[in-house]
């Protein structure tokens, strides 16, 4: 396609293009022409392109042809005119002109558009179209990162909108605590986060099976549910950036062209269903369609130098909802904030409890288990004997409440670990748990998800407009950190596991706390305040990592060292022992 100027700097002329309203849908409309390429493999039927929210030339060709029952826009001596049906006001925002039907080009004015909107569609990728595979967090950060710079983008989003009767599923629900890595993301784009107590972090309780209730005070955080986050995100996209970002729910991409640059949606309720596949042309494509991501299998499979490592978590939670009571130690009684509840069970690794204060002062959260042994539970008894005999101080009242809930709930994996060898694909980048999903240990998936989306927005400004360097920049600014994160959490797992004290990524991470805290207090001007693996919370995943392997490295240096010396006192006050002995066996034989 090509597009020209047209008076107004922000109109858009479409050449070689004819554009044809359909009477039933003024939002589908068919290419025609020498500029539409053939169309590859057996998708050669004739391409139907619907967008549920018009462009401004598709608006403009609404209001011209709405009386008239037909419409286009011509240009005339450099200047767009409009020409409405008698009794139709002619909107200064859209002005049209109604030319000829059969060859028609396209050019709206967006003058009112631009002056209601809040941001700016100029930028260094002005005029170019994103889309955007997945409204999640991740999906609607980067696509205002996206608007930012200029993109028009069209997000796409599988399930229904959070907001609407269906859009959330209870069975999935859990918490997100955003730390300052993830709220970074959000403060550079200008987003202001709540500021309701009941959104501020209090800190976190652990109840161990001892009974042992230990207290951590945490400050500046903030606590969501995710459906909550996610719709926030949504309405900031909308606010922002009007006239860029527009949103379709219920459609999920079933494949992609990295050819002609085209992503084949369906409807969710429709998928396989060649009839209802829509072409969606793009300029960029985002992928952050989660950690089952579709975008992602499609790129393993269009390229075999495209691998992916995937791991479970080996866990499986169900989610109870909104219990009375009140169950906050001395620290936080009469405090408004959110707190999070960590229950370990007896003997079993991977089994374990949550509970999260609601802005209503209830409670929810979720049951853990070995993956499979959710199915093992035969009634809500069995659920009972395990939260009473398993775990210490879980209120009595509540019990009956939460085997009932969670014996009607089916299990929901509690996270799988993704690494993939690179980020991007011609046009292409993944991010968020389509690039880098992590299990729930660190509490980092949302957060470095938020995170990806900006260093997107830094690759776009650090590609200077070049679109085609854009995807091999973010791969190249993002991939270690991502890979880094990967083995961090892989590493953490150790902690489940419990291969044992010999384990040589329990060793590793236990060698850097332990002298990373030392050095820390010796020498803090070299080594710093604490280790890496305590700055979560801001310090690059890949120095996390290189820190880690540093001083495992260091530990075991010193180790040797130590056992070496032990080693050489020990025989230096031997070999005279032995000598002596000796020499008395010599003469006595």
């Amino acid at each position: 396609r090509a597009r020209d100027r047209c008076g107004d700097p922000q109109a858009a002329t479409y050449r070689n293009m004819q554009l044809h309203r359909q009477p039933a849908s003024l939002g589908a409309v068919h290419l025609r022409g020498g500029a539409a390429p053939a169309l590859p493999r057996p998708q050669r039927e004739r391409l139907s392109v619907t967008a549920p929210s018009l462009s401004p030339w598709a608006v403009a060709d609404q209001t011209a042809g709405q009386g008239a029952g037909q419409g286009c826009v011509s240009r005339r001596s450099g200047a767009c005119t409009g020409r409405a049906s008698s009794g139709r006001r002619a909107a200064a925002a859209a002005a049209a002109t109604v030319a000829t039907a059969r060859r028609g080009v396209v050019c709206a004015t967006a003058a009112a558009e631009a002056s209601s909107s809040t941001a700016s569609a100029s930028g260094l990728y002005a005029g170019k179209k994103a889309v955007v595979v997945g409204a999640g967090p991740a999906g609607s950060t980067a696509a205002m990162y996206l608007a930012r710079e200029g993109f028009e983008v069209d997000v796409y989003e599988k399930r229904a909108e959070p907001a609407k009767e269906g859009g959330v599923d209870n069975g999935r629900a859990y918490i997100i605590i955003l730390i300052p890595r993830g709220k970074a993301a959000l403060e550079e784009l200008g987003v202001e986060l709540p500021t309701d107590p009941h959104f501020l972090t209090l800190g976190s309780v652990r109840h161990p099976p001892s009974g042992k209730v230990s207290v951590t005070k945490e400050a500046g955080n903030v606590t969501w549910s995710r459906s909550d986050l996610a719709q926030f995100l949504i309405n900031e996209a909308r606010s922002r950036y009007p006239r860029q970002i527009r949103f379709h729910f219920g459609m999920s991409v079933e494949m992609i062209d990295l050819v002609y640059k085209q992503a084949y949606m369906v409807p969710a309720s429709d998928e396989g269903s060649r009839q209802s596949r829509t072409a969606i042309a793009y300029d960029l494509l985002v992928g952050a369609d989660g950690a089952a991501s579709q975008m992602r299998a499609e790129l393993e499979s269009a390229d075999k130098d495209f691998k992916v490592d995937i791991s479970d978590s080996g866990r499986e939670y169900k989610v109870y909802l909104n219990l009375p009571g009140d169950i906050e130690p001395e620290e936080f009684r009469g405090k408004d904030g959110s707190t999070l509840h960590l229950w370990t069970a007896t003997n079993d690794p991977f089994m374990s409890f949550t509970a999260h204060r609601n802005p209503d002062d209830t409670y929810s959260g979720t049951f853990s288990m070995r993956t499979g042994d959710h199915a093992n539970v035969r009634s809500p008894s069995h659920y009972e004997h395990l939260l009473t005999t398993r775990f210490a101080g879980i209120p009595p009242a509540w019990v009956p409440a939460i085997a009932e809930q969670v014996w009607t709930r089916q299990p929901s994996s509690a996270g799988k670990r993704v690494r993939c060898s690179r980020l991007s694909a011609p046009s292409v980048v993944l991010l968020g748990d389509a690039a880098h999903a992590v299990t729930p240990v660190f509490g980092q998936g949302a957060n470095s998800s938020l995170e990806s989306a900006k260093v997107l927005g830094h690759a776009l400004r650090a590609a200077a407009g070049d679109l085609k360097a854009v995807p091999n920049t973010y791969d190249e600014m993002r991939r270690a950190d991502a890979h880094g994160l990967y083995e961090i959490d892989r590493k953490a797992f150790s902690f489940f596991s419990r291969k044992g004290p010999l384990d040589p990524d329990f060793l590793q991470l236990l060698s850097h706390v332990v002298l990373g805290t030392v050095l820390s207090k010796l020498v803090p001007f070299l080594y710093g305040d604490k280790p890496k693996l305590l700055q979560l919370g801001t310090a690059p995943y890949g120095e996390i990592l290189a820190a880690v392997q540093r001083d495992a490295a260091a530990a075991a240096c010193i180790a040797a060292t130590v056992i070496g010396v032990v080693v050489f006192k020990l025989g230096s006050w031997l070999l005279p022992k032995a000598t002596v002995a000796l020499r008395s066996a010599m003469g006595a034989a």
